[in-house]
Formats: C-alpha cells, structure tokens, sequence
C-alpha cells in the first residue's frame, strides 16, 4: 500500500490522472487525485475526483472517497487535470489529512 500512496502523492503534485483498480470490482475508473485522508468514520480514503470508469453510484462523474487499502493496482496516464474550485479539504468529514493538493 506505500507503493500506491507514493504513486498517487506523486500523481496529485503533478496533477495527473489515474487508472485505479479496486479489489472485487470488474473495471477501472478513472480518478484525479486530490488527497488522502483519515475521515471522521475513522477510514483512510483516497479522495478523488472520478472522471469515468467503474462505479456504484451510477455512471455520473463526481467527488469520491475510495478505501485506500481496497485499491488493487494504480497507475498514473499522461492526461492532465486542473483542481475544481468546489474541493473543500475543510469539509467536516475530512478528519486527518495525510496530503491533499
């Protein structure tokens, strides 16, 4: 799991895109990293914007907290994002901050 922080940490720096695999799940999304996080329920989440890809909450893009220690793989793309002005790392579920950009 170091592994994925550091890939992701270094992904946020330079704002670029992820592949992201989590486990038990068939295909993968497509996530701007904006931080990792301990959240008031205690659990350490990648939190992330998903621009497309696999998802519960129906095909819409939208902000997302994935369990860090359910992402199977992780891989940074070539594509670029821009931070959205709507990203609250003051948000009251937000409790411990590892990183955020």
């Amino acid at each position: 799991m170091d592994e994925i922080t550091e890939l992701l940490w270094r992904a946020s720096e330079d704002k670029r895109a992820c592949r992201i695999q989590l486990l038990h799940e068939p295909l993968p999304r497509i996530v701007h990293p904006y931080g990792i996080c301990r959240t008031s329920r205690n659990q350490v989440v990648l939190v992330c914007w998903q621009e497309r890809g696999f998802t519960k909450a129906g095909a819409t893009a939208g902000y997302r907290n994935l369990q860090l220690d359910e992402i199977a793989e992780a891989e940074v793309t070539g594509q670029r994002f821009f931070k959205r002005d709507d990203f609250n790392p003051l948000d009251g579920q937000y409790k411990e901050w590892v990183y955020h950009i």
